[in-house]
């Protein structure tokens, strides 16, 4: 690093002296033609020498660009190159200086500096017990230890092009054949894909191979994290812009030769104003199997978020969010509508408290058999993180038996320590449509600590509880309470 240094140091003095002489100063007067002629002979060779000093420190220079030298090398350029005052020299030096401002601008361009690591490897592995009696009756509890390991390598060829490869083990204790089973069933690759940046030097990337699609709130589009395997997508991805930008993209889910199931989408973020923005989306569901299996659902809307923040450092924000689907699924067609309000408050104090307030609705067919589908379908969104931690609603219309869904949720959060966070969530579920003999559904309450132990490790903890209301009474053929907690334990290297 000293020699490279030096070497941008020599490089820098170098420049700022072509600098000095690219502004053509008046040749003095002499009466001696034969000693003028020998100075510009002189200066001629001192030139043509810089040259190809220049030559040589531009060739290392290449693997050290971008480095700024430092205040105590600035002062080392203080001084003049001496004589070379011609019109013609200073007019070869600025053609010399522009090649090398051109030479530095491309090469900044291409560098990787000494210091850009070529490859990093980082990874997580997280361990959860849960403990669950979700049955609505009295009887056993289901508990069972997940456990999930992630190993990923990012490499990076250049500064516009990443690799990013992610090895995945997920399992259930004892869900082996025993100790010695070394199948390695539960092994796969969760991402391979590469991304290719600034594509023809435009603000443009490319992305394709094995990834996760996530957009906007993660109500339709989500990796699902919080279960033990997350979703990845073999897609490709093609993103235009930066700050504002739109990506559109295309995923097989299902590769069955001439009747394969696909996803197509289009969705953007756009800048409304200083901490406002919208997102428009639209969404293509195709699969082309015949009868029932035949799918051909769009599913379009806007997301609008944004937040305001007072002087005194209360935060007040808000998340609105609306879509609709139509198309054909079977034999049938589809009409369904999603609407989501949340409002939310952020204190300055050191507890951080927060308030959030909001209403998730999903539409309902109440009519069955009449060649309708009116019940959204949440699609691949985040389950766990919306409709309460218990999980009794994750896959919709499916969970609600065709009925839709409205939750008036209420969550309040707020730092114990300057390492625990402590939450309570609490939810009412009504369903939009009778499709079970009564649309209450019931109250639950979720629990949450969060201990950051230390900057690589979290500790996690959960506790729940549903009331069943009478239609969940009569959904289940349960009245009692259903209980659920976890305990997870996640460690990053």
């Amino acid at each position: 690093m000293i020699r490279h240094a030096r070497v941008v140091t020599r490089v820098f003095i170098f420049s700022l002296a072509l600098s000095w002489a690219g502004t053509p100063t008046p040749v003095p007067a002499q009466d001696n033609t034969v000693a003028q002629l020998k100075e510009l002979q002189d200066l001629r060779q001192e030139v043509d020498r810089k040259k190809a000093e220049l030559r040589r420190e531009l060739r290392l220079l290449k693997g050290v660009l971008g480095e700024e030298p430092r205040d105590e090398l600035m002062a080392l350029a203080d001084g003049s190159i001496g004589g070379m005052t011609a019109e013609e020299l200073a007019a070869e030096l600025r053609i010399l200086r522009e090649e090398i401002d051109r030479l530095r601008q491309a090469m900044a361009r291409e560098r990787l500096t000494a210091e850009d690591a070529r490859f990093d490897i980082q990874g997580n592995t997280r361990s959860r017990l849960e403990w669950g009696d979700t049955d609505f009756s009295s009887g056993d509890a289901d508990v069972r230890q997940l456990l999930r390991t992630k190993v990923r390598i990012t490499g990076n060829p250049r500064h516009d092009t990443r690799v990013i490869v992610e090895v995945q083990d997920s399992r259930v204790w004892g869900s082996e054949f025993g100790p010695s089973d070394a199948s390695g069933d539960q092994v796969d690759f969760h991402l391979a894909y590469a991304e290719l940046q600034e594509v023809f030097g435009k603000p443009l990337r490319l992305r394709l191979g094995r990834q996760e699609l996530v957009y906007g709130g993660r109500r339709l589009l989500g990796p699902g994290n919080w279960g033990n395997t997350p979703r990845a997508y073999d897609a490709m991805v093609l993103r235009l812009g930066e700050s504002n930008w739109v990506d559109g993209f295309t995923a097989k889910l299902d590769e069955k030769g001439t009747i394969d199931r696909n996803l197509f989408g289009v969705w953007s973020h756009l800048r409304l104003a200083p901490g406002h923005h919208a997102g428009p989306y639209l969404l293509v569901e195709q699969d082309k199997n015949a009868g029932g299996e035949r799918l051909l659902r769009l599913t379009g809307g806007t997301r609008f978020t944004g937040s305001t923040t007072g002087e005194t450092g209360h935060l007040f924000g808000y998340d609105l969010e609306g879509a609709l689907q139509t198309g054909e699924e079977g034999d049938q067609d589809v009409f369904a509508w999603m609407g989501v309000a949340t409002v939310r408050y952020h204190g300055p104090s050191w507890t951080q408290p927060e308030l959030r307030l909001g209403v998730d609705l999903y539409s309902g067919d109440g009519t069955a058999g009449d060649g309708d589908q009116e019940a959204f379908d949440n699609l691949f969104g985040n389950r766990h993180t919306f409709l309460g931690f218990m999980d009794l609603f994750k896959a919709l219309p499916n969970d609600t038996d065709n009925g839709g869904l409205m939750d008036v949720r209420l969550a309040g959060e707020m730092s114990a320590s300057k390492t625990v966070r402590v939450g309570l969530h609490l939810h009412n579920f009504v369903l939009v449509e009778d499709t079970v003999g009564d649309k209450a559904l019931g109250q639950e309450a979720d629990a949450v600590v969060t201990w950051d132990y230390n900057e690589v490790t979290e500790y996690h903890w959960g506790g729940s509880i549903f009331v069943p209301g009478d239609g969940m009474k009569l959904r289940s053929g349960g009245e009692d309470p259903a209980f659920k907690t976890w305990m997870q334990l996640l460690v990053r290297f």
